[in-house]
């Protein structure tokens, strides 16, 4: 029986280097008195001797391909890398058009790569170096027009073998490794007990499906998990027996580990069986003392606040594994503790995504086969609604906003339990129960303002992941009249966005909205320091809107003595104008806050 498992690429770990800098590299030469520049070269440095504007533009291609393929590099143009001495080695480059060259490497690579070019004054040979700057490439693998592929092992670059190319289709997502056939594998190897599992979840989640009256041939096919009548990888993952999967697919393992006080291992399970069998297994992990529940009662009504939502946890799971990347042997990693769990899995973020635009970008499945297979049987909705799923519960609870971090290889997501907002997640149930719509928008408000007097566009625009324009429509929206929970305070770019009467006082107490009306005067510089980094400048206007004192002659008088104060000898200000409608900049460089 043929292993699926594969063995890692063939690239040093890239976390934590930095790609040399040109003042790096303008350091570096000034060791080649001492040694010959072969010596310098590294996993992401490499000197080249300059044989022209076009052969040395040939180099450049296979260079760009080389160094994409593994973490990224530099290649630096006119120095030879077998001649000691700095005079003797170093001759420089001529003759050259930079956007010929970037439009010229772009065009002979494929997938197209944009790189970046620069220049390093030298007092040798022409006076000047030519520096080709290459990132890690965000879907290898990459070639040459000609059909050329290589990639950086140390300081050499080294053809690609039919195996590493494959996985580094499998790692970026262009071949999709659940729909390839699970070779040698037949029916016999699928589990009927697995098979009427799945049958189950249909007949439970989705019963007008017609998947539910078909027999298992037809079911199997339906599902993507056979195809052309062959075991589809997918089929495996689902279906597979424990003994099929852990001898052919090693790498399908989720490990969930649950810790105690002090660091104290309190379960340590691993999961080589069906996919839907480890949903089943998690999901009675965090049934019982390992996730408590507590009961909010308000009136007639009792809301029960679970320690982690067992929707989260599914849809996290659910994720990882459809996500991840099967050319990698590791595992899915479940880490869960009192007050956060993480979920990680192999394989980083594929296309733009990344964990600043996750919840506006449409998903990419690495494994496309078995994202369909899970969304016809009911465990995933349409592309985007998993994120909603992931967030919207603790949000709505009132607890921190899930996070999600990369190192490139590596996914975590960790969803955080500690203390939760009464107040918010009594407003939220009862909207809900008014049959009032509180979307993820609403939430990530609601908990920015939790901990915040107010909202401005430039914080909404990156709490909502979304452009300044589009956040302001946003929070306009939420504060029309009579439907609306804000209260917009100011008509310019300085506007803030507070919670109004009714909702400050059922989240924060009767209290809070009198006392949001001001804000404290040790925070004055820090806020007009944040909006002139946003806008560039502000006006006395401006200042008396973004600190909600009014358009009162006192207030003029304060803010006109404030940006007097700021702007002053040795101040972190200066103003532009002497007329009504004078600015005030920051002064350059800017000085520490008085």
């Amino acid at each position: 029986m043929q292993s699926l498992a594969v063995a890692p690429l063939q690239r040093e770990s890239v976390l934590n280097v930095t790609i040399p800098r040109s003042e790096d590299i303008a350091k570096l030469l000034d060791q080649l008195d001492s040694c010959i520049a072969d010596d310098l070269e590294s996993q992401w440095l490499d000197f080249k001797p300059w044989e022209g504007a076009k052969d040395s533009m040939r180099v450049a291609v296979e260079y760009a391909v080389c160094f994409a393929n593994a973490g990224g590099g530099v290649v630096v143009f006119g120095v030879a890398d077998q001649v000691r001495g700095r005079a003797a080695a170093i001759h420089g480059v001529g003759n050259y058009d930079i956007d010929v060259w970037k439009r010229g490497i772009f065009d002979a690579t494929r997938p197209n790569l944009a790189v970046e070019i620069d220049e390093i004054a030298v007092s040798e040979g022409t006076g000047r170096l030519l520096v080709l700057r290459v990132p890690r490439g965000a879907h290898p693998p990459y070639g040459t027009a000609r059909g050329y592929f290589t990639q950086r092992i140390g300081k050499n670059c080294m053809p690609m073998d039919s195996q590493g190319f494959a996985r580094s289709q499998v790692a970026s997502g262009a071949v999709d490794w659940s729909g390839q056939p699970a070779e040698g594998l037949t029916l016999e190897d699928l589990d009927p007990v697995e098979i009427a599992r799945g049958r189950n979840i249909v007949k439970r989640l989705r019963a007008s499906s017609e998947l539910s009256k078909m027999n298992d041939a037809e079911f199997l096919q339906a599902l993507g998990a056979l195809r052309q009548g062959k075991v589809a990888r997918a089929g495996l993952l689902l279906f597979g027996r424990d003994e099929v999967l852990q001898s052919v697919c090693p790498q399908h393992q989720v490990h969930y580990v649950y810790e105690g006080a002090n660091n104290s291992i309190l379960r340590n399970d691993s999961y080589q069986c069906g996919l839907l069998q480890i949903l089943d297994r998690i999901e009675q992990a965090f049934t019982g003392p390992s996730n408590p529940e507590q009961e909010l009662t308000t009136g007639l009504f009792k809301l029960r606040v679970p320690a982690f939502s067992i929707e989260v946890v599914r849809e996290a799971i659910l994720n990882a594994v459809t996500h991840r990347d099967y050319s990698d042997p590791g595992e899915v990693l479940l880490r869960h503790k009192r007050q956060e769990i993480a979920i990680t899995n192999p394989g980083g973020f594929l296309g733009n995504i990344t964990p600043r635009n996750i919840l506006r970008q449409e998903p990419v499945a690495r494994n496309r086969a078995l994202a369909e297979a899970l969304q016809k049987l009911g465990l995933v909705e349409r592309a985007g609604i998993g994120r909603q799923r992931i967030f919207m519960p603790p949000l709505s609870f009132g607890k921190r906003i899930p996070i999600y971090e990369t190192d490139g290889t590596r996914v975590t997501l960790r969803v955080y339990d500690g203390a939760f907002d009464e107040g918010m997640a009594l407003l939220v149930a009862k909207w809900r129960g008014d049959g009032r719509d509180v979307d993820l928008d609403t939430l990530l408000i609601l908990t920015y303002l939790r901990d915040n007097a107010f909202i401005d566009t430039a914080a909404a625009a990156d709490l909502l992941q979304v452009s300044r324009e589009q956040a302001r429509t946003v929070l306009d929206q939420h504060a029309l009249p009579k439907t609306g929970f804000l209260e917009r305070r100011g008509r310019t770019k300085a506007a803030t966005y507070h919670l109004n009467k009714a909702v400050s006082g059922d989240m924060h107490g009767k209290a809070a909205y009198t006392h949001s009306k001001g804000i404290a005067s040790i925070r004055y510089p820090e806020l007009v320091r944040q909006f002139i980094e946003d806008h560039g400048s502000i006006t006395p206007r401006e200042c008396r809107e973004l600190l909600g004192l009014g358009e009162s002659g006192t207030a003029r008088v304060e803010v006109s003595r404030l940006l007097k104060s700021w702007s002053g000898e040795g101040g972190w200000l200066k103003r532009v104008g002497q007329t009504a409608s004078s600015r005030y900049v920051p002064t350059q460089p800017q000085e520490e806050e008085p």
